[in-house]
């Protein structure tokens, strides 16, 4: 039975190609903020923290990079009562097509460790086994068999006590989330070598 190859050795591939992608967009950079090396920096750091968990979870062994807390832009109002708070939902939408369904299938298969039919259950496990950072790139969603179309997260303040910690209000997650609510987001565009969003 052939050795089939393991998630680290996946993860290092992974890294590799987005290290190699991150310097192509900062070399084509068309300003400041150009999107292709926000959304590269992105995919490269979700690359990494992959690689650094799945070679502790492989082979108990850390690597040595410490990823900082992204430094996102918050127009902040210091009149702002919501700005005071102490609960925050965080709403991230990642949106894929899938391209190869039995590579995603097998793939969730693999993350789930249980045969999986269906090509939103496999979605959902990989997103629950790797985060969705595990996802956020482009070269990565190739290798399971989905073409990445960009994410935004958005950060809300929340009206509920602090000091419940019931799940009820996941029968409602996302009900009553207004775009004019968000105290901050981060949006990341498609823009790499020959893809565009």
């Amino acid at each position: 039975m052939p050795t089939t190859e393991s998630q680290a050795r996946r993860a290092l591939d992974n890294l590799i190609a987005a290290l190699r992608d991150h310097l192509v967009a900062v070399e084509r950079r068309s300003g400041e903020h150009d999107a292709g090396v926000q959304a590269a920096f992105l995919a490269l750091r979700a690359a990494a923290a992959d690689y650094d968990e799945t070679l502790y979870t492989e082979h108990d062994e850390v690597t040595p990079f410490d990823l900082p807390p992204l430094d996102t832009d918050e127009a902040e109002d210091d009149d702002d009562p919501d700005a005071e708070s102490d609960r925050f939902a965080l709403l991230a939408r990642w949106d894929f097509s899938v391209v190869d369904p039995d590579l995603l299938l097998a793939a969730g298969s693999d993350a789930l460790r249980e045969e999986v039919d269906s090509c939103a259950v496999a979605v959902a496990a990989l997103a629950h086994v790797h985060g969705h950072s595990g996802l956020a790139d482009v070269a990565r969603a190739n290798t399971l068999g989905l073409q990445w179309h960009g994410a935004t997260t958005w950060v809300v303040a929340v009206d509920t006590d602090s000091d419940d910690d019931s799940a009820e209000w996941m029968d409602t997650a996302f009900a009553d989330m207004d775009p004019d609510d968000i105290l901050c987001r981060f949006d990341v565009p498609v823009s790499r070598s020959g893809t565009s969003g």
